[in-house]
């Protein structure tokens, strides 16, 4: 039996009503507790280039998650959750990033609950945006007692200084912040137990890339609740350019990486460096795992050659 037939196997007999993955094959602390050319390498390259790593165990969850299991993803979702809705995998949403910044900015505001704020966050912008990629953005109006998309009040007003509402959290330590992201995905998770439709935010819902303000319930799944006179198409370009940053876009079933990221592969990695196709996340995961391999074995600051050592 291989290692997911067994997942699919535990999965079966249990039948959870859902799965939270919080695991991926690629440590964001490795930077921190084993620098080598490989760090080095993400570092110059952008966190993006680890798309497949973080896409590997949510995958694998949905695809063997019985019917009628919600899968919620805390890897990347940004970026990971549009790869499994490329690939035709129910994912049903993320959790973290978006919904850490809105937490921020909450606090910042001083409002009991999100139901008055709607940002528009990607994971990059847990950092202060620089090279011209966007700032996130936010409004402040009344709730949208109906909830479409799109169909935010006209009395929502666009706020100026997003970065000073988000300062306190971007000089905050990375492991308090998992506090923040820990109790952001608990209250969450309650409230789709508990079966409320709950005004929150999250990355990569409905398979979109990057972070949005929802309504979010099991009875009536996800819904957009953008600001008004903003529409679907306007969010996901922004969310996608913020992508840039990270390195990494998916779109129209394509991995794509930024420019910086592609010129860094292109030294190392030359197959990758044009992107792939979703349909080649096998072969590309492989590759990119041969990669990490190579520069691992080289510590931080040697030139890496591109062969493998003697």
């Amino acid at each position: 039996m291989t290692s997911n037939e067994a997942l699919a196997e535990t999965l079966g007999q249990i039948v959870p009503n859902g799965v939270l993955v919080a695991a991926s094959t690629q440590s964001p602390w490795e930077r921190q507790n084993s620098p080598s050319k490989w760090t080095e390498f993400l570092e110059k390259a952008g966190f993006g280039v680890t798309l497949p790593f973080q896409a590997e165990a949510a995958l694998r969850v949905t695809r063997a998650a019985p019917a009628g299991t919600w899968v919620i993803n805390a890897c990347f979702p940004d970026a990971v959750n549009p790869l499994a809705a490329a690939l035709g995998l129910p994912l049903w949403c993320g959790i973290g990033n978006a919904a850490l910044l809105a937490a921020s900015a909450q606090a910042a505001l001083g409002l009991s609950d999100q139901r008055d704020l709607r940002m528009l966050a990607h994971h990059s912008h847990l950092y202060p945006p620089r090279d011209g990629h966007p700032e996130a953005r936010a409004w402040l109006g009344d709730e949208d007692r109906g909830g479409d998309r799109g169909a935010g009040r006209e009395e929502d007003r666009e706020l100026a200084d997003v970065g000073g509402l988000l300062a306190a959290q971007r000089a905050a330590g990375r492991a308090e912040l998992n506090h923040v992201t820990g109790l952001a995905s608990a209250r969450l998770v309650a409230a789709l137990i508990a079966g409320h439709d709950m005004p929150t935010h999250l990355p990569g819902p409905l398979g979109l890339p990057g972070g949005y303000p929802v309504h979010a319930s099991l009875a009536s799944g996800i819904r957009l609740r953008l600001p008004y006179g903003v529409e679907e198409k306007e969010a996901v370009d922004f969310n996608q350019r913020a992508a840039l940053r990270d390195g990494v876009v998916v779109e129209d079933g394509r991995v794509t990486f930024a420019p910086a990221a592609r010129e860094q592969l292109a030294a190392v990695a030359p197959d990758l460096a044009d992107g792939f196709p979703v349909t080649d996340l096998e072969p590309a995961t492989a590759a990119l795992e041969q990669l990490r391999t190579r520069l691992r074995r080289a510590p931080a600051g040697r030139q890496d050659t591109g062969r493998e050592p003697a």
